[in-house]
């Protein structure tokens, strides 16, 4: 299979060995958004070893994640959220402003050329690729468009006394 080549994934299993082969392969940036801070993608060690591992490697590496609902990763201590709060200068973590709400899809990006994208965020269905520059480039601009009118997520924030 060549890097190139576009892999379909269909379950929760597939999805989550894609985003971590994926993960692996980041050099300085990480985008992801979706309705809630993942469980099945990012709330599990490997993952958490894999983003941190990364958030530590490269000097200016930016991990930045958007999602519509945050209050059910600050309930069950999700994992990222507590990374997060350790890593402030690579982690950042937003809510996604008003207009984004009714988006359905989540997609992860990393850097300009690697990507996971689903549909629907309640079904681990979709595809991804570990070298296409266009499709990378196009959610990209839409995550950027996501990422300027989101705001700080309160509900993950560090609070230091």
């Amino acid at each position: 299979m060549s890097a190139d080549t576009t892999i379909q994934f269909n379950g929760r299993d597939q999805a989550c060995e894609l985003a971590l082969s994926l993960i692996h392969q980041a050099k300085t940036r990480l985008c992801f958004f979706g309705s809630t801070l993942d469980t099945v993608l990012f709330d599990h060690a490997d993952s958490i070893a894999a983003i941190s591992a990364f958030s530590r490697r490269v000097p200016l590496a930016q991990a930045r994640f958007i999602v519509q609902d945050s209050q059910q990763a600050h309930i069950q201590s999700h994992r990222l959220t507590a990374l997060s709060q350790r890593l402030t200068s690579s982690i950042h973590l937003r809510q996604a402003s008003g207009i984004h709400k009714d988006l359905q899809q989540y997609f992860l990006l990393i850097d300009d050329d690697a990507y996971l994208h689903g549909q629907h965020a309640s079904r681990y269905v979709g595809r991804g690729c570990f070298d296409d520059r266009s499709e990378t480039r196009r959610l990209q601009q839409l995550f950027d468009t996501i990422w300027e009118q989101a705001t700080p997520d309160s509900m993950t924030r560090r609070l230091t006394l």
